[in-house]
């Protein structure tokens, strides 16, 4: 129980440990921090944990037949998905983070125009990492489908400690933000350890669809947050964000034209993915006329 909770629960025991030093060097450096990693949870929680969850049931019972094969494809196939959705997303946090935390969170006294530069400093260098934060969920949990609840406790442990001296070091120059960073480069080194010893555990993890896919869902992500935030920029010019509705459209109309050129340019490019969430999406569409 112990080791697994560790193994699968490495991204909410690093932003614990690391609260719990900012609140030590200054609780304002935490408060943004926190909003930071609110708004983390929601595509963490929609395509990340939900996704990992379900693998679990198939990547276990798979293990069980021992078809290996079989176990491969179905892991490439989530993270392929889980790739396509995170990055877009991380990119939008990224480019829209101050308009996204305006929105939310930016209303009376106590939560201020700096505040919300704050909270956006911090969303900004932690968003980067999503995809690693939940990647991490899913190779743990294949882990846990051939009964190995040790390695990715082991592993975690190892990041946490990296997590805390990086974060040590990162929060005096870069308060909020230094947090964020530590937080991102020690979930990418988790998910390293992680594919390392899932490869020698498998012998081969047969990935190389899903690195041909890599690069170029990094550029397209890369374009359409570039996108986002120059649309954001050009609002702001215009409209600004005086009342609900123009901060409203600060983010949605951005985030829009970004979502639909990334989805454009990943069908054009025929990535898997891509196509698959289009059908699905269709498909459900299509139910409900």
């Amino acid at each position: 129980m112990i080791p697994g909770t560790i193994g699968v629960a490495a991204y909410q025991i690093n932003v614990t440990l690391v609260q719990f030093l900012a609140i030590w060097v200054n609780p304002q450096i935490n408060a943004s921090f926190d909003y930071a990693v609110r708004l983390m949870e929601l595509p963490q929680g929609m395509f990340g944990i939900s996704l990992a969850t379900y693998l679990l049931t198939a990547l276990s019972s798979l293990a069980v037949d021992k078809n290996y094969p079989e176990f491969r494809a179905t892991l490439r196939h989530g993270l392929a998905s889980l790739l396509f959705a995170n990055l877009i997303a991380a990119a939008l946090l990224v480019a829209l983070a101050e308009p996204i935390i305006r929105l939310l969170f930016e209303h009376g006294d106590k939560f201020t125009a700096a505040s919300t530069h704050r909270a956006a400093f911090a969303l900004m260098c932690l968003a980067p990492g999503l995809v690693a934060f939940s990647t991490t969920n899913i190779l743990a949990r294949a882990f846990f489908a051939l009964g190995d609840t040790q390695t990715p406790m082991k592993i975690s442990l190892f990041c946490l400690a990296l997590n805390l001296v990086l974060a040590f070091l990162l929060i005096w120059p870069l308060q909020q933000g230094g947090l964020g960073i530590a937080n991102t480069v020690t979930s990418v080194c988790n998910v390293g350890l992680l594919l390392f010893a899932l490869r020698k555990k498998l012998k081969t993890l047969e990935m190389q669809p899903l690195r041909k896919n890599l690069l170029p869902l990094a550029l397209i992500g890369i374009v359409a947050g570039f996108i986002a935030w120059t649309g954001w920029q050009i609002w702001e010019k215009q409209f600004g964000h005086a009342t609900l509705a123009l901060k409203l459209g600060a983010v949605f109309v951005p985030a829009g034209m970004a979502g639909g050129i990334y989805l454009l340019a990943a069908l054009a490019l025929k990535i898997p993915a891509a196509k698959e969430m289009t059908e699905f999406m269709l498909a459900k569409f299509k139910k409900r006329i």
